[in-house]
């Protein structure tokens, strides 16, 4: 009995078209709470089975660097920067990730970062990139809490100088074709050369869907406060 009367009020406020779905208006606190719930219990149970290789090389933490300036910063600002408008207009808005590495364990970061999150505006990547991608950009989201402006920067001018991650050998992977990168090895850290043969339709147009929903892990998310899971 007391299924069907909460079968019956979801399917009213459902019908009545009661509940305001514009961006510009907050969750229900109880909806809030079950989608935060909700994500940070599943990023923990699917990113429990991954075992993180070792992470911090030098070469590893340039590619993330680069990767993540070319496919994250505008939504999650980097070091002395802001969010893109686009981003400022999401709801719920995607967090910084400084508080990821402190929140979620490197496994749960890649996940998300490799699965994405759904209705959430963060896209999976992993059918545009390589673990080793993926996994620098872990490698690199770890070092984010007390990173500076300058930090940042110098990494990113180490990055294009070395040739790695999307400052590799012919700029930014081509998603429709094979252009030629280094690819950071994940265990090892050291970088290799490969022939970088990407998607067509990649997640650069990843605010395309679902920009306007719930959530490092994660993370990462890695998930924050609003759901998110950057």
């Amino acid at each position: 009995m007391s299924l069907l009367i909460v079968g019956g009020a979801a399917a009213g406020v459902i019908y009545s078209g009661v509940y305001n779905v514009a961006a510009t208006s907050d969750h229900w606190p109880i909806t809030r709470w079950a989608l935060q719930k909700t994500v940070h219990r599943s990023v923990e149970q699917q990113a429990s089975g991954i075992e993180a290789p070792k992470l911090g090389s030098e070469d590893q933490l340039l590619a993330g660097a680069a990767n993540f300036d070319a496919m994250c910063s505008d939504c999650h600002a980097p070091p002395g920067g802001q969010q893109s408008v686009a981003a400022r207009g999401m709801y719920p808005r995607p967090p910084e990730l400084t508080h990821a590495a402190k929140e979620k364990s490197p496994s749960e970061i890649f996940w998300v970062i490799k699965h994405g999150v759904k209705a959430s505006g963060m896209p999976e990547w992993g059918s545009s990139h390589s673990d080793a991608d993926m996994w620098a950009m872990t490698a690199f989201v770890e070092k984010l809490p007390g990173m500076s402006a300058a930090d940042y920067d110098q990494m990113l001018a180490r990055a294009e100088a070395s040739g790695v991650g999307h400052h590799a050998i012919g700029g930014a992977p081509d998603h429709g074709g094979g252009n030629a990168t280094r690819e950071v090895d994940a265990t090892t850290g050291s970088s290799k050369g490969h022939n970088d043969a990407h998607s067509a339709g990649s997640n650069e147009e990843h605010h395309d869907e679902g920009t306007k929903g719930p959530e490092s892990g994660g993370d990462s998310t890695a998930g924050h406060d609003d759901g998110h899971a950057h």
